[in-house]
C-alpha cells in the first residue's frame, strides 16, 4: 500500500504501522508544496526493505531560473564565482554562505573551494543544565535555525591555469524556497542604495532617527516591497557610523574645521586641548558670519545652552539682530566648563577674529562671564544683564524681606509661614501686584524715558516705603545698576535693540530643535550647518522679498515713499505705522522758538503711550535736525510719530538722510563674491564632484519627468529608454560590487578616520545647575509654576482644588480612624 508518494524527509514506513494523524500531515505538507509547483519539483525515490515495499521520499526543491551556473563553468577569479552564485540565489530565492576550502600542496593559497546554501547543515544543540532554565540571569534568546541539512551547492577547483572551474553543482534543495513575494526579506536582497543611504543621512540633519527614515522611504518609493531593505538595515547604517566615529570624534571634527579654513575663504577656526590632551574649547565663524557681523554686530548677546552633544560640551552661539529685526548667528563655540578661564579663551578667539568689540554685550548673571568679558574687551564694550532674570527674582526677595519668614511652592499657590505661625496664601504672579510694591519695582526699573538722577530717586524712595534699605540682594543689584538699568544705556546707540537675552534663548530654542543629547561632534557639525543654512534661507528670502515686493502706500506723502523705497519690509512698516500714527493720534499743544530751534509740545492719544504725559519735540530747519524725549530713534534707530508729526508740520517733504540708519537698509550686507553659505563644499575636493554628479543625474530625472508628466506617450517611451540603461549598466557592472557602509560614511563625513588618536574627546562634563544625573535642577517656584499650568482638581471628597483625588485624600483615612 502506498502512501500519496508524499512522506517526511527520509522517513521510511508500511501502511500497517502508519496512524491517520501522520496521513492528515502528509496532505496538509502537499498542499502547501503545490503553492510552489511554478518555481520548483519535488522529485520522489522509492526503494524496498525487509520484503516489505515501502517508500521514501525525499522532498526537493528546484529553482526554475535562467540563470545558473554548470559543471565546467569557468571564473577567473574567486570573488567572480561568489558574486556569480549570489545572484543565482538572489534570483532563486535562497541565500549561501563559504564552505569548506582546501590549501593547495605549495601552500600559496586555495585549491578548492566551495559554495553552500546557508541551509546546509544542522543546528548544535546546546546543553543546559536544570538551574539555568531557571535563572533568569542565564537565559538565551530564543533564536530560530536556518539549518534543514541541504545539499545544495557548487564545488570549484582551481585549475593549472589559475582559472576557477566548477567541478560539481548541486541544484536541488531540501527546503522550500522562498516565495517570490518574499524576495525582498532575504538577506542577500537587503541592500540599501547609495541614495537611500543618502536620504538617511540628511534627514539625521533635523532630528529624523533611522526608524522614521526608513518610514519616509516607503512612502516615497512605493511601499515596503520597493525600498529593498527594512528597519534592521537603517539601523544598522546608524550604528556602522557610530562604531566608525569611535574615539576618533574630536580629530574627526578638527580635521573638518581645518580643511574648511584652509580651502575656504575668510573662514576662521580654533580649539583648545587641556594638559591631559581632551578637547575642551571650539570656536568658529565663516565668511557669511564676518559680513553680518560687519552690518549688525553693534550689539551681541550670547546665552550658554546644554544637552546639544553626548559630551554635554556647552554650546555658546553669538547672536544679533539683522536688517529684518529677525536672529543672525555671528559664531558658535562650544566649552567643556565654564570657567573663567574658558570665557576668556571663547572671547579672546571671538575678539581675534572679528576685529572690533561690539557696542554692546547682553549676557545674563553669570559669575565667571562678568569676570571674563572685561579682562578681554576694553570700557567702550558696555556690558549689560538680561534685566528679565532679575526681575523674575523680585516676588522671592522682596517676600523674604517683607515677611521674615519661610517660602514654600505649593501647586498655585505660594504659601508662606510668618513668625507667628499664621500661614499666608498669595496666588502666583498676582500676589505682589496687590502690595504695589512690584508694580512700582517694574515701572521705574523699564522706563527707558527717566534719566540716572530720576531713577535714583525713585528707587530710593522705594526702598524706604518698603523698609527695603538692609536687604542684601536689593543692595547688591542696585550697586550695579550700571549693568541692567536702561536709564545708564542712553548714551549707547541702539541700546534698546536687546535688553534681555530673549533672542539668544529663542535661538537655543532653534539649534535645539535641530541637537540632541546622543550626537557626536563631527554629527553636531552636520546638524548646525543645516540649522545655519535654515537662517539663512531665511534671511535671503527677507532680502528678496524687500528688493523685488513694493508695499501698499497708505498716504500720500513723498517721505512714506522713499521710506519704502530705503528700509527693509519689516521696518518700512514700523516707519508705516507711526507715519499713520502721526496723523492720526498726535497734536500740537504748544510750540515755541528759541535760537532757531522750534519746541514743540505733542500730545499722544494713543492708549498705549497716552500715560506717558506730553512728549517733548526739538526742531531745527537749518539741518533738519530733529529729536523727541521718547528717545525711539537713540534706542532702536527708527523715527517716533512725534517727529513725524513735527516733520510735516514743518514742511519736510523728504525723508531725512541723517535719521536713515545703514543697520536697516536693504543692501546693508555686501553681496559675497562666489555665493558662498555655510554648506558650501570644499574647493579642489574629489568627494564633492562625486556628490554633485549624483545630485545632477537625480535632478535630470526630476526635470524629464517634470516636463513629460502630462504627454503619457511620452513618458513611457522614457522609462523605455531608462529600462534599457538600467539594463546595460546592470550587464556592465555585474562584477562591481556595491559601496560598503563604511566607504558612505567616509564620503559623508569628509575626513578619513586617524589610526592613532591625537585629541581625546572630552570626558566628565558636569555643567551649572545640574543634577547627578546631569539634567538641570528645577527650583520650587518653577515646579509650582509648572504644577498650575496643569491646572488643579477638585477633591470629591474635602471639596478643595488640590493635586489630589477622593481616593488620596487624607480626610478619606482619617474618617476611617475615626470609625
Amino acid at each position: 500500500m502506498y502512501i500519496n508518494q508524499f512522506t517526511t524527509n527520509k522517513l521510511i514506513c508500511t501502511a500497517t504501522n502508519y496512524k491517520i494523524e501522520t496521513i492528515k500531515q502528509h496532505i496538509h505538507e502537499k498542499k502547501e508544496t503545490e503553492k510552489y509547483t511554478d518555481m520548483c519539483e519535488s522529485e520522489p525515490s522509492s526503494f524496498h526493505s525487509d520484503g516489505v515495499q515501502g517508500v521514501l521520499v525525499e522532498k526537493t526543491w528546484t529553482p526554475k531560473t535562467e540563470l545558473k551556473p554548470f559543471v565546467g563553468q569557468l571564473f577567473p577569479l574567486y570573488d567572480d564565482a561568489l558574486l556569480f552564485y549570489r545572484e543565482y540565489a538572489r534570483k532563486s530565492g535562497f541565500e549561501i554562505r563559504k564552505g569548506t576550502t582546501e590549501q593547495s600542496k605549495t601552500g600559496d593559497g586555495y585549491s578548492r573551494r566551495y559554495i553552500l546554501c546557508n541551509r546546509e547543515g544542522e543546528k548544535k544543540k546546546q546543553k543546559r543544565s536544570f538551574d539555568s532554565l531557571i535563572d533568569r540571569s542565564k537565559q538565551r534568546r530564543n533564536r530560530p535555525s536556518h539549518r534543514k541539512g541541504c545539499k545544495a551547492c557548487i564545488r570549484l577547483k582551481l585549475n593549472d591555469e589559475n582559472v576557477w572551474v566548477v567541478r560539481h553543482f548541486e541544484e536541488k534543495h531540501s527546503h522550500e524556497l522562498v516565495n517570490p513575494e518574499d524576495f525582498h526579506f532575504l538577506k542577500s536582497n537587503r541592500r540599501l542604495t547609495y541614495q537611500q543611504k543618502q536620504l538617511i543621512h540628511d534627514v539625521s540633519d533635523i532630528n529624523i532617527g533611522p526608524v522614521r527614515a526608513f518610514k519616509i522611504l516607503k512612502q516615497t518609493q512605493g511601499g515596503f516591497l520597493n525600498v529593498g531593505a527594512t528597519e534592521v538595515e537603517c539601523k544598522n547604517l546608524k550604528r556602522d557610523w557610530i562604531e566608525y566615529i569611535g574615539e576618533n570624534d574630536a580629530d574627526m571634527v578638527i580635521d573638518k574645521l581645518n580643511k574648511k579654513k584652509e580651502y575656504l575663504h575668510d573662514f576662521s577656526f580654533e580649539y583648545r586641548v587641556d594638559s591631559e590632551g581632551k578637547l575642551c574649547g571650539l570656536f568658529w565663524a565663516d565668511e557669511e558670519a564676518k559680513r553680518n557681523y560687519s552690518a549688525f554686530g553693534d550689539i551681541v548677546g550670547f546665552d550658554a545652552t546644554y544637552r546639544t552633544n553626548k559630551y554635554f560640551m556647552i554650546f555658546v552661539p553669538f547672536t544679533g539682530i539683522d536688517n529684518h529685526k529677525k536672529c543672525v548667528t555671528f559664531a558658535v563655540g562650544l566649552l567643556s566648563s565654564e570657567s573663567i578661564e574658558s570665557y576668556k579663551w571663547l572671547l579672546m578667539a571671538f575678539k581675534t577674529t572679528f576685529g572690533r568689540e561690539p557696542t554692546v554685550l547682553m549676557t545674563d548673571q553669570d559669575a565667571a562671564i562678568k569676570q571674563a568679558i572685561p579682562a578681554v574687551f576694553s570700557p567702550s564694550c558696555r556690558h549689560r544683564l538680561c534685566m528679565w532674570h532679575i526681575s523674575q527674582k523680585f516676588t522671592d526677595k522682596l517676600l523674604s524681606n517683607k515677611l521674615s519668614s519661610s517660602i514654600t511652592y505649593n501647586h498655585m499657590y505660594l504659601e508662606v509661614k510668618t513668625n507667628d505661625d499664621c500661614p499666608l496664601l498669595f496666588q502666583l504672579g498676582s500676589h505682589m501686584s496687590k502690595t504695589g510694591v512690584l508694580q512700582r519695582l517694574n515701572n521705574v526699573i523699564w522706563n527707558e524715558r527717566i534719566n540716572t538722577s530720576e531713577f535714583e530717586i525713585e528707587w530710593q524712595r522705594i526702598m524706604d516705603e518698603y523698609e527695603l534699605n538692609d536687604n542684601k540682594w536689593f543692595k547688591d543689584m542696585f550697586a550695579i545698576r550700571d549693568k541692567w538699568i536702561p536709564a545708564y544705556f542712553k548714551d549707547c546707540h541702539l541700546s534698546g535693540l536687546m535688553r534681555t537675552t530673549s533672542r539668544c534663548e529663542g535661538e537655543n530654542y532653534f539649534y535645539g530643535l535641530m541637537t540632541n543629547t546622543n550626537l557626536h561632534l563631527i554629527e553636531f557639525l552636520g546638524h548646525f550647518e543645516t540649522a545655519m543654512e535654515a537662517q539663512r534661507c531665511v534671511q535671503r528670502k527677507n532680502n528678496h522679498d524687500s528688493r523685488y515686493t513694493n508695499p501698499d502706500i497708505k498716504t500720500n506723502l513723498l517721505i512714506e515713499e522713499e521710506a519704502s523705497e530705503t528700509f527693509t519690509r519689516t521696518v518700512f512698516f514700523e516707519i508705516q505705522k507711526e507715519i499713520m500714527a502721526s496723523m492720526l493720534t498726535c497734536y500740537s499743544i504748544k510750540v515755541e522758538e528759541y535760537d532757531g530751534i522750534n519746541k514743540f509740545s505733542i500730545k499722544d492719544t494713543d492708549k498705549d503711550v497716552k500715560h506717558f504725559g506730553v512728549f517733548e519735540v526739538s526742531f531745527m530747519k537749518s539741518d533738519c535736525t530733529v529729536t523727541c524725549s521718547c528717545l525711539r530713534f537713540e534706542l532702536t534707530g527708527c523715527l517716533c510719530r512725534h517727529c513725524f508729526y513735527v516733520l510735516r508740520m514743518s514742511g519736510v517733504e523728504h525723508f531725512p538722510r541723517k535719521y536713515v540708519s545703514r543697520r536697516w537698509t536693504k543692501d546693508v550686507v555686501s553681496t559675497p563674491s562666489s555665493g558662498y553659505n555655510m554648506c558650501q563644499s570644499l574647493k579642489d575636493d574629489a568627494n564633492d564632484d562625486f556628490k554633485s554628479m549624483i545630485r545632477d543625474i537625480y535632478y535630470s530625472v526630476d526635470y524629464c519627468v517634470d516636463r513629460l508628466v502630462s504627454d503619457m506617450e511620452k513618458l513611457k517611451l522614457y522609462r523605455e529608454k531608462l529600462r534599457e540603461m538600467t539594463q546595460e549598466v546592470d550587464e556592465d557592472t555585474r562584477s562591481v560590487q556595491p559601496m560598503t557602509n563604511k566607504g558612505f560614511i567616509e564620503a559623508v563625513f569628509g575626513v578619513e578616520k586617524r589610526d592613532e588618536v591625537n585629541v581625546k574627546i572630552p570626558e566628565g562634563i558636569r555643567n551649572k545647575g545640574s543634577g547627578p544625573v546631569k539634567k538641570r535642577m528645577i527650583g520650587e517656584k518653577e515646579m509650582a509654576i509648572l504644577k498650575a499650568k496643569k491646572g488643579s482638581r477638585k477633591c470629591g471628597r474635602c471639596g478643595e482644588y488640590v493635586d489630589h483625588n477622593a481616593r488620596t485624600c487624607k480626610k478619606k483615612a482619617n474618617d476611617y480612624a475615626s470609625k
